[in-house]
């Protein structure tokens, strides 16, 4: 059955672009690579900037942990169905996105100079932070670079990560690379909180300072990899819905479409039943994936379901095709729908033609219906008074409700009804 040509469809409307860190293009955690992605700035003019504010009292330093622990890594789209099929089947492997990064290792060591050289003048200048500050800051900060950098990259599954305090151990524990940086990162943690309690003096706020940095330093340890178990949670629940969709999808093509190929291949000699086969199986596919409502409301949408009817009950194919407004289904226009599919169902079982043709027209105060078939006409004086179908289900059905039917038939040419019914 063909219906009226669809619609132009609405471009759709672009996303907005996220502020992500695009860890296979970053140096240390891919801060000034993101910000450059997004903002379109030069990533060596971003990266300079954190340089010179990071000597001056380390605010860049503190800037750059702050936006570290805020701007979360960029993550891979899904792949295109069958790549994603194989790499569910263990048929290619699936790296980690951040396993293949290559660092500028000479453009790190040079930044990392010139911060160095540039934080050792501004202290030689009295423009810095105190000794004892800036060696506890310094501490903390590579304490808790180590371990963030460690949870960008940990190595393990997403479902290790969602599986809380176990995966998360089984993760640490995978590489002796991220037990040695947590190692390093609590050494760092315990020098801070030793500057603090042992260079200051011995008087209960310097205790209770010490203990409130250790407990702020574990916390901010461990909060990367708590908002990666949460994306990794996040992840899993939207596999599961793909999951049940993809089950959903096979259990419908089973049901429907592979049962149908089956009948197709039992009904491979006769042409006319394969055809009605494959344009109900259309059917009921279309409708299960744009979906349907249980009673048509409109009338190119009740003529569409009469001609869908007469197809699955006759070997014929109806070429259904409205043009005009599409009014809402009133019971004038519903007792014009009756008429129309009388008059589809007379032509598939007298007519002899495969095709039915069904054009609608929808006017200001009109609406016309034509059902015309090429097949074997008939004598209009010749009809017995008992066939019903043509008097009462048609012309009298369209003068009870103040409309009209008009029919012509020849022998050699087939039968055209016409309906017509006032707004």
């Amino acid at each position: 059955m063909t219906t009226q040509g669809e619609q132009g469809a609405t471009p759709p409307v672009a996303a907005p672009r996220r502020l992500v860190r695009p860890l296979e293009r970053a140096n240390v955690a891919g801060v000034a690579a993101g910000l450059a992605e997004h903002t379109g700035v030069s990533v060596w003019v971003i990266r300079g900037v954190f340089v010179l504010l990071g000597a001056w009292q380390l605010v860049g330093l503190a800037a750059y942990l702050a936006l570290w622990l805020v701007i979360p890594p960029a993550t891979t789209g899904h792949a295109a169905p069958g790549v994603d099929a194989a790499s569910r089947r263990g048929m290619r492997q699936v790296t980690n996105a951040s396993s293949g990064v290559r660092r500028d290792l000479g453009q790190l060591a040079a930044f990392a100079l010139v911060w160095a050289g540039l934080l050792w003048l501004v202290q030689l200048l009295g423009r810095g932070l105190a000794p004892q500050t800036l060696a506890i800051a310094l501490l903390l900060a590579t304490g808790l670079g180590l371990v963030w950098w460690q949870a960008d990259r940990a190595g393990g599954s997403v479902r290790e990560a969602a599986d809380g305090l176990r995966g998360w151990t089984r993760s640490l524990a995978r590489h002796w690379s991220t037990v040695a940086a947590h190692g390093v990162a609590a050494c760092c943690l315990a020098g801070a909180v030793a500057l603090v309690v042992l260079e200051g003096p011995s008087s209960p706020p310097t205790l209770l300072g010490g203990l409130a940095l250790l407990l702020g330093g574990l916390v901010l340890m461990a909060v990367p990899w708590v908002l990666r178990a949460q994306r990794a949670l996040a992840q899993v629940r939207e596999e599961k819905l793909l999951s049940d969709a993809r089950a959903d999808l096979a259990a419908h093509l089973h049901d429907s479409v592979l049962q149908t190929l089956a009948l197709i291949q039992r009904q491979a000699d006769h042409p006319r039943e394969v055809v009605r086969l494959a344009r109900r199986q259309e059917r009921e596919l279309r409708a299960w994936l744009y979906g349907s409502d249980e009673q048509a409301a409109t009338l190119r949408a009740a003529l569409q379901e009469a001609a869908s009817d007469v197809e699955d009950r006759f070997p014929v194919s109806v070429e259904s095709v409205t043009v005009g407004d599409d009014p809402a289904l009133t019971p004038a226009l519903g007792e014009l729908v009756k008429a129309a599919r009388e008059a589809m169902t007379n032509a598939a079982k007298h007519s002899g033609a495969s095709v039915i043709d069904v054009y609608a027209e929808v006017n200001e105060d009109v609406v016309e219906v034509f059902v015309r078939d090429r097949g074997r006409g008939f004598d209009l004086d010749s009809v017995p008074e008992d066939r019903h179908g043509l008097r009462g289900s048609i012309v009298e059905r369209m003068g009870r409700h103040h409309g009209t039917a008009r029919i012509t038939s020849d022998p050699d040419r087939g039968t055209e009804v016409s309906l017509e019914m006032k707004r």
